[in-house]
Protein backbone atom coordinates (compact mmCIF):
# COMPACT_ATOMS: atom_id res chain seq x y z
CA UNK A 1 0.00 0.00 0.00
CA UNK A 2 1.28 3.46 -0.91
CA UNK A 3 2.24 5.68 2.00
CA UNK A 4 1.38 9.33 2.08
CA UNK A 5 4.55 11.34 1.52
CA UNK A 6 5.26 13.63 4.45
CA UNK A 7 4.91 17.29 3.61
CA UNK A 8 8.01 19.46 3.68
CA UNK A 9 8.14 21.94 6.59
CA UNK A 10 7.98 24.85 4.15
CA UNK A 11 5.09 23.50 2.09
CA UNK A 12 2.41 26.18 1.77
CA UNK A 13 3.99 28.33 4.46
CA UNK A 14 3.74 32.12 4.47
CA UNK A 15 7.14 33.68 5.26
CA UNK A 16 7.74 37.34 6.05
CA UNK A 17 11.25 38.76 5.82
CA UNK A 18 11.70 41.96 7.83
CA UNK A 19 14.52 43.90 6.19
CA UNK A 20 15.61 44.06 2.54
CA UNK A 21 19.28 44.54 3.36
CA UNK A 22 22.02 42.18 2.31
CA UNK A 23 21.10 39.48 4.85
CA UNK A 24 17.38 39.40 4.06
CA UNK A 25 17.96 39.45 0.31
CA UNK A 26 20.57 36.71 0.52
CA UNK A 27 18.10 34.53 2.43
CA UNK A 28 15.42 35.04 -0.23
CA UNK A 29 17.77 34.36 -3.15
CA UNK A 30 19.32 31.34 -1.47
CA UNK A 31 15.95 29.88 -0.53
CA UNK A 32 14.77 30.25 -4.11
CA UNK A 33 17.90 28.48 -5.40
CA UNK A 34 17.53 25.65 -2.88
CA UNK A 35 13.84 25.26 -3.77
CA UNK A 36 14.72 25.02 -7.47
CA UNK A 37 17.41 22.40 -6.84
CA UNK A 38 15.66 20.35 -4.13
CA UNK A 39 15.44 16.64 -4.89
CA UNK A 40 11.66 16.65 -4.57
CA UNK A 41 9.08 19.27 -5.36
CA UNK A 42 7.76 21.28 -2.43
CA UNK A 43 4.10 21.70 -3.26
CA UNK A 44 2.58 24.10 -2.67
CA UNK A 45 5.74 26.21 -2.45
CA UNK A 46 6.19 28.75 0.34
CA UNK A 47 5.05 32.31 -0.19
CA UNK A 48 7.62 34.99 0.73
CA UNK A 49 6.96 38.68 1.37
CA UNK A 50 9.73 41.21 2.12
CA UNK A 51 9.14 44.40 4.08
CA UNK A 52 11.72 47.20 4.24
CA UNK A 53 11.44 50.30 6.44
CA UNK A 54 13.24 52.64 4.04
CA UNK A 55 11.42 53.51 0.83
CA UNK A 56 14.55 55.06 -0.70
CA UNK A 57 18.33 54.85 -0.41
CA UNK A 58 18.35 58.67 -0.21
CA UNK A 59 17.40 58.67 3.47
CA UNK A 60 19.38 61.27 5.46
CA UNK A 61 22.55 59.69 6.80
CA UNK A 62 22.49 56.74 4.40
CA UNK A 63 24.10 58.43 1.38
CA UNK A 64 27.55 57.08 0.64
CA UNK A 65 26.88 53.92 2.63
CA UNK A 66 28.87 50.92 1.42
CA UNK A 67 29.64 47.36 2.46
CA UNK A 68 32.70 45.16 2.22
CA UNK A 69 32.45 41.41 1.71
CA UNK A 70 35.29 39.19 2.91
CA UNK A 71 36.63 35.83 1.76
CA UNK A 72 38.76 34.78 4.73
CA UNK A 73 37.96 31.50 6.55
CA UNK A 74 36.00 33.20 9.35
CA UNK A 75 33.78 35.15 6.96
CA UNK A 76 33.44 33.54 3.54
CA UNK A 77 30.88 36.04 2.28
CA UNK A 78 32.54 36.12 -1.15
CA UNK A 79 32.27 32.34 -1.42
CA UNK A 80 28.54 32.46 -0.64
CA UNK A 81 28.00 35.05 -3.38
CA UNK A 82 29.91 32.78 -5.74
CA UNK A 83 27.67 29.82 -4.83
CA UNK A 84 24.65 31.97 -5.65
CA UNK A 85 26.17 33.04 -9.00
CA UNK A 86 26.14 36.68 -7.87
CA UNK A 87 29.83 37.38 -7.35
CA UNK A 88 30.80 38.54 -10.84
CA UNK A 89 27.71 40.76 -11.10
CA UNK A 90 28.47 42.39 -7.75
CA UNK A 91 32.17 42.81 -8.46
CA UNK A 92 31.28 44.62 -11.68
CA UNK A 93 29.44 47.22 -9.58
CA UNK A 94 31.90 47.36 -6.69
CA UNK A 95 34.11 50.21 -5.56
CA UNK A 96 37.74 50.66 -6.59
CA UNK A 97 40.27 48.58 -4.71
CA UNK A 98 41.06 44.90 -4.54
CA UNK A 99 42.21 44.45 -0.95
CA UNK A 100 42.08 45.74 2.63
CA UNK A 101 45.26 47.26 4.09
CA UNK A 102 46.39 48.13 7.61
CA UNK A 103 48.69 51.18 7.47
CA UNK A 104 51.05 53.00 9.76
CA UNK A 105 50.25 56.70 10.22
CA UNK A 106 52.53 57.64 7.31
CA UNK A 107 50.46 55.26 5.13
CA UNK A 108 53.25 52.70 4.88
CA UNK A 109 51.34 49.41 4.53
CA UNK A 110 51.81 46.86 7.31
CA UNK A 111 49.62 44.02 6.06
CA UNK A 112 47.31 43.47 3.09
CA UNK A 113 44.27 41.22 3.13
CA UNK A 114 43.32 40.57 -0.48
CA UNK A 115 39.58 40.10 -0.36
CA UNK A 116 37.25 41.75 -2.92
CA UNK A 117 35.05 44.71 -1.84
CA UNK A 118 31.35 44.85 -2.61
CA UNK A 119 28.40 47.24 -2.28
CA UNK A 120 24.94 46.65 -1.01
CA UNK A 121 21.38 46.85 -2.75
CA UNK A 122 8.06 49.25 2.10
CA UNK A 123 6.91 49.41 4.81
CA UNK A 124 7.96 49.78 8.45
CA UNK A 125 6.84 47.04 10.85
CA UNK A 126 5.15 48.65 13.83
CA UNK A 127 4.31 45.75 16.12
CA UNK A 128 5.17 42.06 16.28
CA UNK A 129 3.36 39.44 18.35
CA UNK A 130 3.74 35.67 18.58
CA UNK A 131 0.37 33.90 18.65
CA UNK A 132 -0.61 30.80 20.62
CA UNK A 133 -0.80 28.69 17.47
CA UNK A 134 2.88 29.39 16.73
CA UNK A 135 2.22 31.97 14.04
CA UNK A 136 3.47 35.55 14.12
CA UNK A 137 1.23 38.61 13.79
CA UNK A 138 2.87 41.57 12.06
CA UNK A 139 1.29 45.02 12.24
CA UNK A 140 2.59 47.51 9.67
CA UNK A 141 2.84 51.26 9.98
CA UNK A 142 -0.29 51.74 7.87
CA UNK A 143 -2.31 49.59 10.29
CA UNK A 144 -2.38 46.54 8.02
CA UNK A 145 -2.06 43.26 9.91
CA UNK A 146 -0.64 40.07 8.47
CA UNK A 147 -0.08 36.63 9.95
CA UNK A 148 2.84 34.46 8.92
CA UNK A 149 4.13 30.98 9.70
CA UNK A 150 7.72 32.17 9.83
CA UNK A 151 9.22 35.62 10.41
CA UNK A 152 12.85 36.15 9.40
CA UNK A 153 14.11 39.23 11.24
CA UNK A 154 16.92 40.76 9.18
CA UNK A 155 16.35 44.36 10.20
CA UNK A 156 19.81 45.20 11.51
CA UNK A 157 21.47 46.23 14.75
CA UNK A 158 18.56 48.42 15.85
CA UNK A 159 16.07 45.66 15.08
CA UNK A 160 12.48 46.71 15.64
CA UNK A 161 11.48 43.05 15.75
CA UNK A 162 14.04 42.28 18.44
CA UNK A 163 12.86 45.21 20.57
CA UNK A 164 9.29 43.91 20.33
CA UNK A 165 9.96 40.22 21.00
CA UNK A 166 13.28 40.06 22.84
CA UNK A 167 13.83 43.41 24.59
CA UNK A 168 16.35 41.81 26.96
CA UNK A 169 18.88 41.58 24.12
CA UNK A 170 20.25 45.11 23.93
CA UNK A 171 23.22 46.74 22.24
CA UNK A 172 26.22 47.43 24.46
CA UNK A 173 28.72 50.26 24.12
CA UNK A 174 32.07 48.97 22.80
CA UNK A 175 34.05 51.85 24.35
CA UNK A 176 34.84 53.69 21.11
CA UNK A 177 33.43 56.87 19.55
CA UNK A 178 33.80 57.72 15.85
CA UNK A 179 33.59 60.91 13.84
CA UNK A 180 32.55 59.91 10.33
CA UNK A 181 32.15 61.80 7.07
CA UNK A 182 32.51 61.41 3.33
CA UNK A 183 33.92 63.65 0.64
CA UNK A 184 32.37 65.54 -2.20
CA UNK A 185 32.89 63.93 -5.63
CA UNK A 186 36.58 64.23 -6.50
CA UNK A 187 38.26 64.41 -9.90
CA UNK A 188 39.98 61.17 -8.95
CA UNK A 189 40.50 59.18 -5.79
CA UNK A 190 43.87 59.96 -4.16
CA UNK A 191 46.41 57.23 -3.51
CA UNK A 192 46.11 54.68 -2.00
CA UNK A 193 42.29 54.73 -2.27
CA UNK A 194 42.49 54.07 -6.01
CA UNK A 195 43.78 50.56 -5.25
CA UNK A 196 42.91 49.72 -1.65
CA UNK A 197 41.07 50.75 1.49
CA UNK A 198 41.72 50.12 5.15
CA UNK A 199 42.71 51.22 8.63
CA UNK A 200 45.58 53.32 9.94
CA UNK A 201 47.32 52.79 13.28
CA UNK A 202 47.94 56.29 14.55
CA UNK A 203 49.81 55.32 17.69
CA UNK A 204 48.32 58.37 19.41
CA UNK A 205 45.10 56.82 20.66
CA UNK A 206 43.27 57.46 17.38
CA UNK A 207 42.21 54.84 14.84
CA UNK A 208 41.58 55.92 11.27
CA UNK A 209 39.53 54.19 8.57
CA UNK A 210 39.34 55.24 4.91
CA UNK A 211 37.48 53.70 1.99
CA UNK A 212 35.98 54.68 -1.35
CA UNK A 213 32.19 54.98 -1.30
CA UNK A 214 31.90 55.08 -5.07
CA UNK A 215 34.17 55.78 -8.04
CA UNK A 216 34.81 59.43 -7.06
CA UNK A 217 34.04 59.79 -3.34
CA UNK A 218 35.58 58.47 -0.15
CA UNK A 219 34.68 57.97 3.49
CA UNK A 220 36.91 58.78 6.46
CA UNK A 221 36.39 57.92 10.10
CA UNK A 222 38.55 58.78 13.11
CA UNK A 223 37.79 57.10 16.43
CA UNK A 224 38.93 57.30 20.03
CA UNK A 225 38.36 55.34 23.23
CA UNK A 226 35.78 56.47 25.77
CA UNK A 227 34.43 54.96 28.99
CA UNK A 228 30.97 56.35 28.28
CA UNK A 229 29.03 56.80 25.04
CA UNK A 230 28.62 60.28 23.63
CA UNK A 231 25.38 61.78 22.42
CA UNK A 232 25.04 60.39 18.88
CA UNK A 233 24.78 62.99 16.12
CA UNK A 234 23.47 61.40 12.91
CA UNK A 235 24.25 63.01 9.57
CA UNK A 236 21.73 65.61 8.55
CA UNK A 237 20.57 66.36 12.11
CA UNK A 238 23.13 68.98 13.20
CA UNK A 239 23.16 72.73 12.72
CA UNK A 240 25.99 74.38 10.77
CA UNK A 241 27.56 75.49 14.07
CA UNK A 242 27.45 71.94 15.45
CA UNK A 243 29.01 70.57 12.28
CA UNK A 244 31.84 73.10 12.49
CA UNK A 245 32.43 72.13 16.11
CA UNK A 246 32.60 68.42 15.25
CA UNK A 247 34.94 69.11 12.32
CA UNK A 248 37.22 71.19 14.53
CA UNK A 249 37.44 68.26 16.93
CA UNK A 250 38.12 65.87 14.03
CA UNK A 251 40.81 68.14 12.60
CA UNK A 252 42.74 68.01 15.86
CA UNK A 253 42.49 64.23 15.98
CA UNK A 254 43.57 63.89 12.33
CA UNK A 255 46.70 66.04 12.64
CA UNK A 256 49.16 63.11 12.98
CA UNK A 257 48.02 61.58 9.69
CA UNK A 258 49.59 62.48 6.36
CA UNK A 259 48.11 62.45 2.86
CA UNK A 260 45.55 61.59 1.70
CA UNK A 261 43.91 62.62 4.99
CA UNK A 262 44.40 66.42 4.61
CA UNK A 263 42.87 66.22 1.12
CA UNK A 264 39.94 64.07 2.24
CA UNK A 265 39.26 66.33 5.21
CA UNK A 266 39.41 69.47 3.04
CA UNK A 267 36.87 67.95 0.64
CA UNK A 268 34.49 66.78 3.38
CA UNK A 269 30.81 67.07 2.54
CA UNK A 270 29.46 68.86 5.61
CA UNK A 271 26.00 67.32 5.40
CA UNK A 272 27.57 63.86 5.78
CA UNK A 273 29.32 64.52 9.11
CA UNK A 274 28.19 62.26 11.97
CA UNK A 275 29.28 61.19 15.44
CA UNK A 276 28.55 57.58 16.36
CA UNK A 277 29.09 55.17 19.24
CA UNK A 278 30.49 51.73 18.48
CA UNK A 279 27.98 49.18 19.77
CA UNK A 280 27.62 45.43 19.52
CA UNK A 281 25.68 42.52 20.98
CA UNK A 282 26.70 38.92 21.55
CA UNK A 283 24.56 36.40 19.63
CA UNK A 284 21.57 34.61 21.13
CA UNK A 285 19.89 31.37 20.06
CA UNK A 286 16.56 31.47 18.25
CA UNK A 287 13.30 29.95 19.46
CA UNK A 288 9.80 29.84 18.00
CA UNK A 289 8.62 31.12 14.63
CA UNK A 290 10.64 34.36 14.60
CA UNK A 291 14.22 33.75 13.48
CA UNK A 292 16.82 36.49 13.77
CA UNK A 293 19.79 36.71 11.40
CA UNK A 294 22.64 39.13 10.73
CA UNK A 295 23.03 42.13 13.02
CA UNK A 296 19.54 41.55 14.41
CA UNK A 297 20.91 38.39 16.06
CA UNK A 298 24.53 39.39 16.65
CA UNK A 299 25.11 43.11 16.24
CA UNK A 300 28.63 44.02 15.17
CA UNK A 301 30.35 47.36 15.41
CA UNK A 302 32.17 48.77 12.37
CA UNK A 303 35.42 47.62 13.98
CA UNK A 304 34.56 44.02 13.14
CA UNK A 305 34.63 44.75 9.42
CA UNK A 306 32.50 41.65 9.20
CA UNK A 307 28.84 42.53 9.59
CA UNK A 308 27.93 42.25 5.92
CA UNK A 309 29.73 38.93 5.41
CA UNK A 310 28.11 37.47 8.53
CA UNK A 311 24.68 38.53 7.26
CA UNK A 312 25.33 36.95 3.85
CA UNK A 313 26.39 33.65 5.43
CA UNK A 314 23.47 33.74 7.87
CA UNK A 315 20.93 34.21 5.08
CA UNK A 316 22.41 31.38 3.05
CA UNK A 317 22.75 28.92 5.92
CA UNK A 318 19.26 29.58 7.31
CA UNK A 319 17.77 28.92 3.87
CA UNK A 320 19.82 25.74 3.55
CA UNK A 321 18.78 24.39 6.95
CA UNK A 322 15.10 25.14 6.31
CA UNK A 323 15.32 23.00 3.18
CA UNK A 324 17.28 20.13 4.76
CA UNK A 325 15.66 19.82 8.20
CA UNK A 326 12.63 17.65 8.99
CA UNK A 327 11.07 20.25 11.29
CA UNK A 328 11.41 23.90 12.18
CA UNK A 329 13.06 23.29 15.56
CA UNK A 330 15.78 21.17 13.97
CA UNK A 331 16.36 23.80 11.27
CA UNK A 332 16.71 26.58 13.84
CA UNK A 333 19.07 24.55 16.01
CA UNK A 334 21.26 23.63 13.03
CA UNK A 335 21.39 27.24 11.89
CA UNK A 336 22.26 28.54 15.38
CA UNK A 337 24.96 25.87 15.76
CA UNK A 338 26.65 27.46 12.75
CA UNK A 339 25.88 31.13 13.34
CA UNK A 340 26.42 31.59 17.08
CA UNK A 341 30.04 30.34 17.35
CA UNK A 342 31.06 32.11 14.14
CA UNK A 343 29.60 35.49 15.12
CA UNK A 344 30.89 35.19 18.70
CA UNK A 345 34.42 34.84 17.33
CA UNK A 346 33.92 37.80 15.00
CA UNK A 347 32.70 40.08 17.80
CA UNK A 348 35.59 39.07 20.07
CA UNK A 349 37.97 39.87 17.21
CA UNK A 350 36.36 43.31 16.85
CA UNK A 351 37.17 44.00 20.51
CA UNK A 352 40.80 43.14 19.79
CA UNK A 353 40.68 45.45 16.75
CA UNK A 354 39.49 48.29 18.97
CA UNK A 355 42.33 47.67 21.42
CA UNK A 356 44.90 47.41 18.62
CA UNK A 357 43.73 50.40 16.61
CA UNK A 358 43.73 52.79 19.56
CA UNK A 359 46.93 51.48 21.16
CA UNK A 360 49.76 53.81 22.13
CA UNK A 361 53.40 53.50 23.15
CA UNK A 362 54.78 50.01 23.64
CA UNK A 363 51.39 48.43 22.97
CA UNK A 364 51.25 49.99 19.52
CA UNK A 365 54.72 48.62 18.69
CA UNK A 366 53.70 45.16 19.92
CA UNK A 367 50.61 45.21 17.69
CA UNK A 368 52.70 46.31 14.71
CA UNK A 369 55.12 43.46 15.35
CA UNK A 370 52.20 41.05 15.65
CA UNK A 371 50.77 42.21 12.32
CA UNK A 372 54.14 41.82 10.63
CA UNK A 373 54.45 38.27 11.95
CA UNK A 374 50.92 37.46 10.74
CA UNK A 375 51.73 38.96 7.33
CA UNK A 376 54.90 36.88 7.10
CA UNK A 377 53.29 33.64 8.28
CA UNK A 378 50.20 33.83 6.06
CA UNK A 379 51.89 35.45 3.07
CA UNK A 380 50.07 38.78 3.43
CA UNK A 381 53.22 40.86 3.01
CA UNK A 382 52.53 44.21 1.29
CA UNK A 383 53.67 44.57 -2.27
CA UNK A 384 56.19 47.32 -3.07
CA UNK A 385 54.47 50.66 -3.66
CA UNK A 386 55.05 52.25 -7.05
CA UNK A 387 55.33 56.00 -7.26
CA UNK A 388 52.68 57.33 -9.63
CA UNK A 389 52.10 60.82 -10.84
Amino acid sequence: MDTIQEKHILSGKHIIVAGAGIGGLTFCIALQRFLENHNREINPPPNIVIYEREESMDVIGRQGYSLSIRSDPLSGGVQILQKLDLLNEILAESNPGTHFTVFKNDFTPLIEFRSPPVEDLSQLTLCIAQLEDGKVLVTLSDGHQEQCDLLVAADGSNSKVRRELLPQHELRFACAVSIVARTRPLNKLPQPLDTTWGSVLGGNGHFLFIAPTDQTSALWSVSYLSDTPCKPKPAGTMSDAEIEQVLADAEQRLRPFCEPIPTLFKETLHSSVAVTNAKDMMPFRNHGSAIFIGNAQHAMSPFSGNGASMAVIDGYQLAEQLILAKNLSAAIQAYDDLSVPRSTTAIKMSHRNIAMGHSQGIWKHLWVLTLKLIAWYFGFNPKPVENRT
